[in-house]
């Protein structure tokens, strides 16, 4: 075989090799290997592997509170030893977190859970139009005989939330009704509104904070996360033998870097009006929070996921993490906003070290130079207005 021909079936199997492999943690491995495992296992093997170190990026920058007040949050995380938990929806990547659910898919699959909450007898074969159709006729003569739409579900719920379910389905049904809307686009907005609070609740489920396992990745200064290499990277040393952070190391996992997105549209739409378990939970993690485009894998990124259900309180998106043991500031740091830092750094005894270019190769380093003997930062200093 010549080594055109060797290039050539290389590139061939390029996308099979993509499709069936992920990268976790820098290595490559069986999509279906990774895929099979459930919480227990995935959850194990991430703290056989986890780091001992771990890095965040931070732009230093301020933004506004709900006060209106400017405050530089990256500070506080520096000072008080916490990391946010973001919303996913907040993330620079649109499939971040998004779970693959279909829509035409979800529509035949409720329609049906519909029907079957209300005992009605369908063909299997039926389409979305005749399972609509169905569903319309049955609420169309319970309202005819009752003057309500309170009694269209014959089955008793399985859970408080299908209860609930089921009521607010009769609530929004009797409203469109009194906007004169005929039954069959009733029942069509309902479920669109059903479709459209799984797909928002599934990403509110949990919050997320990310880390990175170098200080020294110029995509990751080079971009927002420090604001173009003028904020600063925190390191923090894991413990794991530490219990005060028991809860912290068993909500840490890597990131599943694949090309696959899964359909989990009957999956998770069967458990849709169920009390969380942990199987949906891992579902919603594994499938949406801990999967991501292997475009990313630059990224090596852990996660720390806590699950919020449906608590909305901020204060508790603020958590305590592991130490805080170095801070690297960032090479176009301001010398007023490097001495900030330092100054916290004293405050605390955190060792720190400015990053600068590599002038070998292609990737930043520490700077030999204590930035108090570095003349480029006391000429800064001087030289900036107060």
């Amino acid at each position: 075989m010549n080594i055109n021909e060797m290039l050539f079936n290389m590139r061939s199997a390029l996308p099979v090799l993509l499709s069936s492999c992920c990268i976790v943690n820098g290595e490559i491995f069986p999509l279906a290997e990774i895929e099979k495992m459930g919480y227990v296992e995935f959850s194990q093997r991430s703290i056989k592997n986890l780091p001992l170190k771990l890095y965040k990026f931070f732009p230093n920058t301020t933004k506004k509170d709900k006060s209106g007040e400017f405050v530089n949050f990256s500070q506080l995380a520096l000072k008080n030893n916490t990391v946010f938990l973001q919303s996913p929806t907040e993330f620079d990547d649109v499939y971040d977190s998004d779970i693959n659910i279909n829509y035409s898919e979800y529509v035949m699959l409720r329609l049906r859970e519909y029907c079957n909450r209300c005992k009605i007898e369908i063909n299997e074969a039926a389409s979305a139009e005749e399972l609509g159709s169905s569903l319309a006729q049955h609420c169309y003569i319970v309202y005819s005989e009752t003057g309500s739409f309170d009694s269209v579900f014959k089955r008793n719920p399985t859970s408080e939330l299908e209860k609930l379910s089921n009521q607010v389905f009769c609530l929004r049904l009797q409203l469109e009704h009194t906007k004169g809307n005929d039954l069959n686009k009733s029942i069509e907005m309902i479920i669109n509104s059903d479709y459209d609070s799984l797909v928002s609740d599934l990403r509110q489920t949990f919050r997320v904070s990310c880390f990175a396992t170098s200080p020294y990745s110029q995509l990751m200064w080079g971009g927002a996360y420090a604001d173009f290499h003028k904020g600063f990277c925190l390191e923090y040393t894991v413990l794991p033998d530490d219990e005060q952070y028991k809860e912290i190391l068993y909500s840490l996992f890597p990131m599943v870097y694949c090309k696959s997105r899964p359909n989990m549209t009957a999956k998770l739409s069967g458990l849709e009006d169920q009390p969380p378990t942990e199987e949906k939970l891992w579902d919603i993690y594994f499938h949406g929070a801990l999967r991501k485009s292997i475009d990313w894998a630059y990224q090596n990124e852990w996660r720390l996921l806590l699950y919020m259900g449906k608590q909305k309180d901020s204060a508790q998106y603020n958590v305590k993490f592991f130490p805080v043991t170095k801070v690297f500031l960032g090479n176009r740091m301001p010398a007023k906003n490097r001495k900030e830092i330092i100054d916290i750094c004293k405050q605390r005894n955190i060792p720190y070290v400015g990053v600068t270019r590599n002038p070998n190769m292609f990737e930043m380093c520490d700077c030999k130079t204590l930035c108090e003997d570095c003349l480029t930062f006391r000429n800064g200093l001087n030289n900036e207005p107060i």
